[in-house]
């Protein structure tokens, strides 16, 4: 029991580093890799563990110099989120970091629009399902980068028709 709660905090104070890393901090994105490195292995079937490791890799290929390091890096995070993904292919917070993450890879590149729009949808389709889902800055949020999501995958029309449910949803929350 004294391991879970040591690995608790150890786990919030690595995603705080994370969140600072994805605010452009690269030291802060190397101390969070390596202690989901360490987590992941103490707890290697916690799959919200593998998804921030994942990301840190991304942001650490993000960060990288050299063009074949960056690519590697983000490969071999894109490959843990889908790992996490498949562990728990129903847990919110994992389908908010892969999708974030798919969206803002290059899309001539890695070709992951499509799963940054499985993830998104997936959201709302729960969303829809239970308000209490996703918070009101979440649904704008997700609405938004399934907009762009489809608008990365060549898809105007459909990134046009999110782009107006977020008009209307701004609409009424302004009345």
């Amino acid at each position: 029991m004294a391991d879970q709660s040591v690995h608790m905090k150890q786990f919030e104070e690595a995603k705080t580093l994370h969140n600072n890393g994805v605010d452009g901090d690269k030291k802060a994105v190397i101390k969070a890799n390596e202690m989901f490195l360490k987590l992941r292995e103490a707890e290697p079937v916690n799959a919200l563990i593998e998804a921030y490791y994942g990301s840190t890799l991304v942001l650490l290929g993000r960060d990288a110099v050299k063009i074949l390091e960056r690519a590697d890096k983000a490969q071999e995070g894109l490959d843990s989120l889908n790992q996490a993904i498949s562990m728990d292919p129903n847990h919110k917070e994992i389908r908010l970091l892969r999708g974030n993450i798919c969206l803002r890879l290059p899309e001539s590149f890695f070709h992951c629009s499509e799963t940054a729009i499985e993830d998104f949808t997936f959201l709302l389709d729960h969303y829809k399902e239970n308000s209490n889902y996703l918070t009101p800055k979440q649904v704008r949020e997700v609405l938004r980068n399934l907009s762009a999501a489809y608008q990365n995958a060549g898809k105007p029309d459909k990134a046009n028709s999110f782009l107006q449910l977020l008009d209307q949803l701004e609409l009424k929350k302004k009345s």
